[in-house]
């Protein structure tokens, strides 16, 4: 851009303000790039990208085996929890979670596909955290965060030894895709439009190396202006002549 610049001339000043008012004189070129990039988006959001579905289940700690009715938890069982959670959330895709719940699931299921499509987070600083399965189908999605929920009850206290764990929010076959975003990619494009149009007309702005009042020629050779020739068929407004159509 300095490049275009420089082929203005060393007497060429930066005119922001004609700058902005050949973006409002553009104002339908940059709609229009707004619309394409929009279209774009949405296009390729529809048609590209393959749905992806997330199924989650939520699954309790304690740092003590459950036994059955529990009177109360003291603060420093809920602390311990806690940090026990971490564990948990490590365990989820570790070998022998992942193979008892392949043997669950059945034939039609891998390691490799259970372990890339699930993960897991504690749901901030409470005992529990969340499972969750991303998956192209919604049904192959949902029996992933079963089988694992299922398993990590059972086969958590084994390796976290001194620990308990519960299923709390089994989980259900979604509904809708979780990804990719309509609304996010829909922006995207929008922003990806608007940035182009404004890029091409500050190009085109900058690129103008057209002398079109006295202004251009002080600016480009810092002489005086000894007189002007006006257009006697053009209309004089303020310091410029307007030209118009002749109609005979």
């Amino acid at each position: 851009m300095n490049d275009i610049i420089n082929e203005r001339g060393p007497g060429f000043e930066f005119n922001t303000q004609e700058l902005l008012l050949s973006y409002l004189r553009k104002w339908k070129l940059i709609a229009l790039c707004v619309f394409l990039g929009v279209a774009i988006a949405v296009g390729i959001t529809a048609f590209a990208i393959t749905p992806m579905y997330r199924a989650s289940a939520t699954i309790y700690i304690n740092n003590s085996r459950y036994t059955g009715d529990v009177d109360y938890v003291s603060s420093s069982d809920l602390s311990a929890s806690r940090a026990l959670v971490k564990g948990y959330v490590a365990l989820v895709k570790s070998d022998p979670i992942l193979e008892k719940a392949v043997e669950k699931l059945g034939d039609g299921y891998t390691m490799t596909e259970v372990k890339e499509s699930i993960s897991a987070k504690q749901i901030e600083e409470t005992v529990m955290f969340t499972l969750y399965v991303v998956h192209s189908d919604p049904e192959r999605a949902a029996a992933i965060a079963t089988a694992v929920s299922d398993v990590v009850p059972i086969e958590g206290p084994k390796v976290i030894e001194g620990t308990s764990a519960r299923l709390v929010n089994y989980a259900k076959v979604p509904t809708s895709p979780y990804s990719p975003s309509y609304v996010n990619n829909t922006f995207v494009g929008a922003v990806a439009g608007f940035l182009v149009a404004i890029v091409f007309v500050t190009i085109m702005f900058l690129r103008d190396t057209r002398i079109k009042d006295e202004n251009d020629l002080t600016d480009m050779f810092n002489l005086p202006i000894l007189g002007r020739i006006p257009d006697l068929d053009g209309e004089f407004v303020g310091s410029r002549y307007s030209y118009t159509a002749d109609n005979d």
